[in-house]
């Protein structure tokens, strides 16, 4: 990378110049003046207060200004240093580009590590809707973009197949059936799970299992876990629909029959449990901790989620991962800290564990705001905005905004065929630069381009658009804020739309000719490759 280059340039005039501990951590940034730059002179006047940031600044500027990759440097404002690199060395990068188009984003700083990403995690106890659905688009993005350095991956559920939710379903289950059967009249109760999904499980348990007015009583808990499997199957099935498969499932209710009482026994041998009013409780001995209490076994001896959850962490620290995600509704804020908790009482190291929590999705038709599902009754369901959109506007829409955010999912933007609809701006763009190369087909790109003719401004900040994909890939592996990969790649497109509006790339000019084909081919390169960590296709005809 480009970036790895000023880097080290940067770090060794550091340490001419008697900075070695800054040299040690010097970090250039894409710049918004120059190609990069860097706030070194105020890190190091911060550490040593015997020179101005200017001072120290003018001091290493000189050694900076006579290194070869280097157009100019220069000192802006109070002390940043800009950092312009010749026009060759970003004209290389389109052959490097095309050589390497496999392996042009990939890096090594994951290799030999291994990574667990869980996501999604919905309650088996209706269809998956269009909130928890935000965390399967972020979590396997999260996922690929681990991969794209190295990282060994494996994308997990968790399966809250029992506790109060499940329970409440299963009773609404069952009253619904008894109705169904002419045992009793229902009324619904406040809690009840509701909606024609409902209706339409409890015809296809009838039939199934042949339920009778007569046999009922007999077959409830079968009916309830029947019913549990086939919704939990459902949301496999709207996952798969979403691009998204798993490597490993976990339910609930095995974790607590058979690793749940282990780890209870473990944290009581190490003093960090307490009863209280019959109740164990997770204890964690440091004070600051203490606010971390909570109930692992209620009074009635039933085993708590929050004591699950600690075996289930367990079960993942035990494969011995160098980065643990968990990406969950924001519901979760309260159980984060007190998982952290239990993270350390295990032994393990909390730095591993990246928690991502992720806000409320809020559908919208246009103008209208879209509250309730005709399947569901009380939430608007992700298969329904799955057919309406399709799963790559699906994916988009849900990927553009950071987790941490708010966000409004327009149904009626996201199916426009126009340039206001993000994602088919950024197809299009793919689907332009796949014509143009058919266009082209006969003109051979010799291996030796002739990339020194991209002189033009659009050519070379297309150009800088390109190299700046493996330096995001890097930056998301340590931040996980993909997110911004929606971002670069309207970015990107719109790089292209100006480098195809100001150069014409197919002319009479025979070498210029091919050295525009070979950046649109390179383009073509990283914007699919962009698209494909974001899970989304690139067509090539639109």
């Amino acid at each position: 990378m480009l970036r790895d280059e000023v880097n080290r340039q940067l770090a060794k005039v550091l340490e001419e110049a008697n900075f070695a501990n800054a040299a040690k951590t010097a970090k250039v940034s894409r710049g918004k003046f120059g190609d990069y730059s860097s706030n070194i002179a105020f890190e190091i006047s911060k550490a040593d207060s015997s020179n101005s940031t200017q001072e120290t600044a003018k001091k290493i500027l000189p050694n900076l200004q006579k290194i070869g990759i280097f157009k100019k440097v220069e000192i802006a404002g109070e002390g940043f240093i800009n950092f312009y690199l010749k026009p060759e060395l970003i004209q290389a990068e389109v052959q490097k580009i095309i050589e390497n188009r496999d392996e042009y984003s990939t890096m090594e700083i994951g290799k030999g590590k291994n990574a667990r990403v869980e996501f999604i995690s919905a309650n088996p106890t209706g269809p998956l809707h269009i909130g928890n659905a935000r965390g399967g688009p972020l979590g396997d993005a999260i996922a690929s973009v681990l991969e794209k350095v190295g990282y060994k991956v494996t994308r997990e559920y968790y399966d809250n197949n029992i506790g109060t939710q499940v329970d409440i379903f299963g009773n609404s289950l069952i009253a619904l059936l008894r109705h169904k059967l002419g045992i009793e009249v229902k009324t619904n109760q406040e809690g009840d799970y509701v909606g024609e999904y409902l209706e339409r499980l409890a015809d296809q348990l009838i039939q199934s299992l042949k339920l009778t007015k007569e046999n009922l009583d007999k077959n409830i808990e079968q009916t309830k876990k029947e019913a549990v499997k086939k919704l939990f199957e459902q949301i496999l099935d709207e996952c798969e629909s979403m691009g998204i498969k798993f490597d490993e499932i976990f339910h609930e209710g095995e974790i607590q029959k058979n690793y749940t009482p282990k780890v209870l026994e473990y944290l009581k041998s190490k003093n960090l449990t307490k009863e209280n009013e019959g109740a164990i409780w997770f204890a964690p001995k440091n004070e600051v901790l203490a606010d971390r209490e909570s109930v692992l076994v209620k009074s009635d001896g039933r085993l708590t989620y929050f004591a699950d959850d600690i075996a289930y962490h367990k079960i993942k620290f035990d494969s011995k991962p160098d980065i643990v995600v968990n990406v969950l509704g924001s519901n979760h804020h309260g159980h984060v800290p007190r998982l952290q908790a239990a993270i350390r009482a295990l032994g393990e190291d909390v730095d591993e564990f990246r928690p991502i929590l992720y806000q409320y999705v809020r559908v919208k038709r246009g103008a209208e705001v879209v509250k309730m599902s005709k399947r569901a009754g009380n939430f608007v369901t992700a298969s329904e905005v799955l057919e309406e959109v399709g799963k790559d506007a699906f994916r988009f829409f849900l990927l553009q905004r950071a987790a941490e955010t708010h966000m409004d999912f327009d149904l009626e933007l996201a199916k426009k065929k126009s340039d206001e609809n993000p994602v088919y701006y950024v197809q299009y763009a793919h689907a332009r630069m796949s014509s143009i190369l058919n266009k082209a087909k006969d003109i051979k790109i010799d291996r030796d381009i002739p990339v020194h003719l991209l002189k033009e401004e659009a050519e070379l900040n297309l150009i800088r658009k390109l190299t700046s994909f493996p330096e995001l890939i890097e930056d998301l592996s340590k931040s996980l804020a993909v997110h911004q990969l929606t971002t670069y790649s309207i970015e990107l497109a719109e790089s292209f739309h100006r480098f195809y509006e100001s150069c014409r790339v197919i002319s009479e000019e025979e070498q210029l000719t091919k050295a525009r084909l070979a950046l649109v081919t390179a383009t073509r390169i990283v914007l699919a490759d962009s698209l494909k960590v974001l899970g989304i296709t690139a067509p090539e005809r639109m």
